[in-house]
């Protein structure tokens, strides 16, 4: 009685290894910040100009043009919802302690500050509503008593930590030495700038593109570590 030899495994039908989970994430939340910034950028390009940072005439501004107006808050919505994601995954770039602390801090200020916003530019919806059907003292009013509850002061502030976030995640990635500090440059100057500066859809729109910069330099930095340990593990 005689035993027949395994078959031998050809280098044709030798498997290659799926691609882990943990890369395919880092590549989408890194493209995912890349998209969010070119979304939020259009969004602010796409603004209702307005006469004045008063709010009468913020409220008009959303009301005169309710197509517009639409654009621009899909636009800073799903930006502001893509980067708030993608943040939390920027933290896998850091790999031994030095950074890691304000890696994760920044990132999880930005996730939260930028959900909020997310979901507080939907108040432009109504915002332009009430401009197109009150009269102005009405809609002023109404304004102002919303405006006033507790909750959405709450929130309000909640919104700053989308700003002040990926300052303090880019300080975190540079202590790490993922990224250099030049990064926090044209952050904070834009940061300052949009502040000081009176609204201007074109001008704060130019303003967040340079200030995206940063983010999309991590985000392309988080694609390539992917695709690097992709790479080793094939």
């Amino acid at each position: 009685m005689t035993t027949s030899p395994l078959p031998t495994r050809t280098p044709d039908t030798t498997e290659r290894p799926a691609r882990g989970t943990g890369a395919l994430m880092l590549t989408l939340a890194g493209g995912a910040l890349v998209a969010g910034s070119l979304l939020y950028v259009a969004g602010m390009v796409t603004s209702p100009p307005q006469d004045s940072p008063a709010a009468a005439d913020y409220i008009a501004a959303l009301g005169r043009d309710e197509g517009r107006t639409t654009l621009s808050a899909m636009l800073l919505h799903y930006g502001n919802t893509a980067l708030a994601l993608a943040w939390l995954g920027v933290p896998a770039l850091v790999r031994g302690r030095r950074g890691r602390v304000p890696t994760v801090v920044g990132a999880l200020m930005s996730a939260l500050g930028l959900v909020t916003v997310a979901g507080f530019v939907l108040y432009d919806y109504w915002t332009g509503a009430i401009g197109r059907e009150l009269d102005p003292a009405t809609a002023l009013g109404l304004y102002d008593a919303v405006g006033a509850n507790t909750g959405v002061a709450v929130v309000g502030v909640l919104t700053l930590l989308g700003l002040l976030g990926p300052i303090v995640g880019y300080a975190g990635l540079a202590r790490a030495g993922v990224t250099g500090w030049w990064l926090l440059l044209p952050a904070v100057g834009c940061l300052v700038a949009s502040a000081a500066i009176p609204f201007s859809p074109l001008v704060h729109g130019a303003l967040a593109a340079v200030g995206a910069g940063p983010t999309v330099v991590v985000g392309l930095r988080m694609v390539r570590r992917a695709r690097a340990e992709a790479a080793v593990a094939a």
